[in-house]
């Protein structure tokens, strides 16, 4: 079987840096080379549409931001970007020519836990070199390879406080879950994750109901879930089958809330769903509307470049470029040819060691087995927008 491959592109260096970016420390010694090379993988088609473009945006702003300011260790930064249609057998095909062909130091992605996951085993026999996820969410995966990093929090913790949020202020007592069986962290959050927190809260499931990623009709899910009385319908979805369920939802009178996990909670879902996402609770693991200058900068870049903010692969994707500038500085990488797999691995352990480092996303922390740690917002849909409704 023969698969395409879509070269998105080797970004162009000329912007103006601005000053609340979150700069690492200056260069320990110049590098050697002309340029230093990173890879990057985003699904710019497919279901995960929406999550790489916002991405793809970040990492262009950061890169420029960062050649405008004399580039990492005095050589100027090139981001390989490469779109892997948000497909496993793609994204196999991209970790290799970037490692291989490419030959870079590490890969800033790539984003949905189904392609990490099918990269994660090669890395340690084979590939060599780091992933660093800015949007994979089911629990486990870093666990698989010790090149396997990811910048985000995963499903359990960004759900954790969501559910609770969500079922204290409508106290549902009977609830069902609705779940992608075929995207591995929606299924993730509709088999193990969302029934055990919904234990924890004192809410009974009444049912548990799949469908295929590609579905497009759920009536027979809503129905079922309205036969059964349910009083909330907890999904784990990506945003447009999430859409799909609230407004078929709406349109059989099942006027009960929901509440999304990890590839829910994007503007996409407000937009496809409509009137349909009022009163929604999402999770995420990043909030745009933090009043920090940093974050707001940010946010005003986005927009201008993408016209909507991003969902949080946008902001952890660009924190990605900043931390691995710093860590590259830092960990004495020489970027010569030669000293390829050296580098490699002092990025690897550059960034698994990383611990308190500022980004828009919130301070990067590496916890113990190479996840993100830290804190989670908690989105309900107010008057067709999110807002975070953290006490």
């Amino acid at each position: 079987m023969k698969f395409s491959l879509k070269f998105v592109t080797a970004m162009s260096v000329a912007a103006v840096a601005f000053a609340a970016a979150p700069i690492g420390s200056a260069a320990a010694a110049q590098l050697s080379g002309p340029k230093v090379k990173i890879g990057c993988m985003v699904p710019l088609t497919g279901k995960g549409a929406e999550w790489g473009q916002g991405a793809k945006a970040s990492i262009e702003i950061a890169l420029a931001e960062i050649n405008a300011k004399g580039g990492i260790g005095g050589v100027p930064l090139e981001m390989l970007c490469y779109d892997y249609q948000t497909q496993e057998s793609e994204g196999l095909n991209l970790i290799n020519r970037l490692v291989e062909r490419d030959k870079v130091l590490a890969v800033v992605g790539p984003c949905f836990s189904a392609v990490f996951e099918v990269i994660a085993p090669q890395l340690d026999s084979r590939l060599k070199t780091s992933i660093i996820s800015y949007c994979s969410a089911k629990p486990g995966l870093s666990a698989m390879s010790r090149w396997a990093l990811r910048n985000t929090l995963t499903s359990d913790k960004q759900l954790k406080p969501v559910v609770a949020a969500w079922v204290k202020e409508y106290g549902m007592k009977k609830v069902v879950i609705i779940h992608d069986a075929e995207d591995a962290v929606s299924k993730a959050e509709g088999a193990a994750i969302l029934p055990g927190l919904l234990k924890a809260n004192n809410v009974e499931v009444l049912d548990i109901l799949t469908y295929r990623t590609k579905d497009t009709d759920y009536s027979a899910q809503i129905t079922k879930a309205k036969s059964l009385g349910a009083q909330g319908i907890a999904l784990g979805s990506c945003y447009q089958n999430a859409a799909a369920i609230a407004k078929e939802a709406q349109k059989q009178g099942l006027m009960v809330p929901i509440v999304g996990g990890a590839c829910s909670g994007t503007p996409g879902f407000i937009e496809l769903a409509g009137k349909a996402a009022e009163g929604a609770y999402m999770s995420t693991a990043a909030w745009l509307g933090d009043p920090r200058p940093a974050v707001q900068t940010y946010v005003k870049k986005i927009v201008a470049k993408l016209g909507h903010e991003p969902p949080y692969s946008g902001p952890r994707a660009y924190d990605i470029v900043y931390a691995l500038k710093d860590v590259i500085e830092k960990s004495g990488v020489t970027n010569k040819a030669g000293d390829l797999s050296a580098d490699r691995e002092k990025v690897r352990t550059g960034f698994a060691a990383l611990k308190g480092f500022p980004g828009v996303a919130g301070e990067i922390t590496m916890d113990e087995v190479r996840d993100g740690a830290g804190a989670t917002a908690i989105l309900k849909v107010v008057n067709g927008k999110y807002i975070d409704v953290r006490k």
